[in-house]
């Protein structure tokens, strides 16, 4: 009788440590692809589209330095992700795409890995295929413009003007995203901001205005030149 009674206990406090174990298993994922981090920006504080960011510079993983931003920039475009976010699982497929068909020929990209130390982000980047994208650590990067929270972008125009932010996604979001900031308008504040499925920017034309081809426009409708 008491060999039953100890190996029911014993099946019950596996039990109970099997539900634990889940829980805190679910836990942990649903925490990493939303990647809350109380020490970062809320990115509704960063990244206004017309705002103008000032020459920043991020320490590449390979012990570069990569600056953006400024009057004298070229267009850029800024991916924060990590490899622990369920979310951001299609962010490196994407990037692979979008550098084959930059939309300037000066146009650069940056990647930052965000929960991730280099070791793991060397692997990471080797794993994905990333080699040909810069790559830098969050902890090098400047920290008053780490949002809080993955997928998040943004892409400045030329001049370091911001013209998109965003949660991107897929291929598409991203080259919307590379579109406004080729195409910026450079518009007064008081113009409205363009709403997209994945963020918003500020207004910019459409690749048929700007002789590009319009059945490879996945854009919305054009905005008006300004009086």
């Amino acid at each position: 009788m008491n060999a039953i009674w100890i190996t029911s206990m014993i099946l019950q406090w596996a039990m109970i440590l099997v539900l634990s174990l889940l829980v805190l298993s679910l836990m942990r994922q649903l925490g990493e692809r939303n990647l809350p981090a109380s020490t970062e920006k809320n990115p509704d504080d960063i990244f206004h589209p017309f705002s103008e960011i000032p020459e920043q510079n991020a320490r590449l993983i390979g012990g570069e330095d990569f600056k953006f931003g400024g009057s004298n920039s070229a267009p850029c475009l800024i991916v924060f992700f990590s490899p622990k976010c369920g979310a951001c699982e299609q962010i490196p497929p994407a990037l692979r795409d979008f550098i084959q068909n930059l939309p300037a020929p000066d146009f650069r990209v940056l990647a930052v890995l965000k929960r991730a130390d280099k070791n793991t982000a060397q692997e990471f980047i080797h794993e994905q295929g990333l080699g040909k994208i810069p790559v830098a650590l969050e902890d090098d990067f400047p920290q008053d413009l780490n949002p809080g929270g993955a997928p998040y972008a943004a892409s400045l125009a030329r001049g370091g003007k911001v013209a998109a932010r965003g949660k991107p996604k897929t291929l598409i979001h991203l080259q919307e995203m590379a579109q406004a900031a080729v195409a910026f308008a450079d518009m007064a504040p008081d113009h409205s901001r363009r709403q997209h499925e994945w963020g918003e920017s500020a207004p910019y034309f459409s690749p048929e205005q700007l002789g590009g081809d319009p059945t490879n426009s996945n854009l919305q409708e054009s905005v008006p030149t300004p009086s």
